[in-house]
């Protein structure tokens, strides 16, 4: 077993991993770490390591609920085997919804292709200013149309007061949906205005997320939807 072999494994894997100084000075990280450290200081990471730090030279693992932007975390491994660096792992939840259709139910679309059709129905165009945010390389995926539509036209109207609205369209990391005994990505559609008041409808959108096999998140000003994409 070579060292390259063992770098590139903490490189590409799925967990935040960091090697921080005695100054707190973060001095190697991997993929998933930069990932995390574009919405987490890393300062604030290295005061977490310290608080689950042994106490003497070794590893420690503990068994902890963190969430960084909707990412979620179950447990913290830190360990120092000098005086100079400490390392810090995080191991995240991985996240599976079980949904079951019927393939009577659905149909392979675009999800672009909804969303317009949704702010066409719902939004005037003239009014507000929207900056879509979207991912090209997502591709057509089957779902509940119909229901579907039901959600997001519910949506946009959450928004029709406001004067700037950010659609976001992405592929979840560690992410999956199981449908009918299998597991596929998820994708997520998200709604913001930096104008906007809370959430009025919720109630409505999480009765429109179920019928769409959908799950929905709400935060303030905010709408969340994450969808398995079947192709």
């Amino acid at each position: 077993m070579t060292d390259k072999l063992i770098e590139n494994s903490i490189e590409h894997e799925l967990n935040p991993f960091m090697i921080y100084n005695s100054d707190g000075k973060i001095v190697k990280y991997n993929e998933e770490a930069e990932y995390l450290l574009s919405y987490v200081n890393s300062k604030e990471i290295f005061e977490l390591a310290m608080s689950y730090a042994p106490l003497n030279y070794g590893y420690k693992n503990t068994y902890i609920k963190l969430e960084y932007n909707r990412i979620r975390f179950y447990a913290i491994q830190v360990g120092y085997e000098d005086d100079d660096y400490i390392v810090v792992r995080l191991y995240k939840e991985i996240f599976v919804s079980d949904f079951s259709i019927k393939e009577t139910n659905i149909s392979k679309v675009s999800i672009y292709t909804l969303l317009e059709l949704a702010c066409n129905n719902t939004v005037d165009m003239e009014s507000i200013e929207i900056v879509k945010r979207y991912d090209p390389s997502i591709p057509e995926t089957f779902i509940s149309v119909k229901e579907f539509i039901q959600l997001l036209n519910q949506s946009f109207k959450e928004y029709t007061d406001v004067k700037n609205l950010v659609i976001t369209v992405e592929v979840k990391v560690a992410k999956k949906m199981l449908i009918d005994d299998k597991r596929y990505p998820v994708c997520a559609v998200s709604f913001y205005s930096s104008d906007s008041d809370d959430i009025k409808s919720e109630s409505e959108l999480l009765r429109y997320a179920k019928e769409a096999n959908a799950v929905l998140f709400v935060e303030n000003n905010k709408i969340i939807i994450e969808f398995a994409l079947v192709e």
